[in-house]
């Protein structure tokens, strides 16, 4: 039986507890894509959708405050209803709405990742199959939502919608919980 001894250094990582840099990165992407969905929608939610963006961005990167990514979510999430009153597209709407969700629960992600490791050690993997789940689970429950509104049944539909995806964003917290 044979071990094979390398030499190799080691060195010790400094815990910074800043949020882990891959879901960060993916999460201001996710809330770019809101943003720029809406503007195609209605231009007049842009400014408030660059706002949020900008709090996303400077809350993951700049600052390293949960509470200001969230807030820029939350603004991003007002744009895309600035937007619902200006432009009658619901695709669009619907597809901004799940970037947004994506965006909260990846920077949710990077926090939680930082807080437990560091920004320095290799946690890519894990990020990547969180980003897979969460955006399947959107994914989903976007699907489903938009397949009961284009159903015919009356006065339903965008309730349904709604609760949809309420429904969804509560399950991703669940998840995390």
């Amino acid at each position: 039986m044979s071990f094979d001894i390398q030499d190799e250094e080691f060195s010790a990582v400094e815990v910074t507890h800043s949020p882990a840099r891959f879901s960060s990165i993916i999460a201001v992407a996710a809330a770019l894509l809101a943003v720029v969905t809406t503007a195609l929608v209605a231009p007049l939610s842009a400014p408030v959708g660059l706002f949020g963006l900008a709090g996303v961005a400077a809350g993951l990167f700049v600052f390293e405050s949960e509470r200001l990514t969230i807030a820029g979510t939350g603004i991003v999430f007002v744009g895309i209803v600035v937007a619902g009153f200006f432009g009658d597209v619901p695709e669009f709407l619907l597809f901004a709405s799940l970037a947004t969700i994506v965006a909260f629960d990846l920077g949710s992600n990077a926090f939680s990742v930082g807080r437990q490791m560091s920004d320095q050690t290799d946690t890519q993997r894990g990020e990547a199959v969180h980003v897979a789940a969460t955006v399947f689970v959107g994914v989903m429950a976007a699907g489903l939502s938009y397949g009961l509104y284009i159903v015919p049944w009356g006065s339903l539909t965008v309730p349904a919608l709604t609760l949809l995806l309420l429904s969804a964003l509560f399950f991703l917290w669940s998840i995390r919980q």
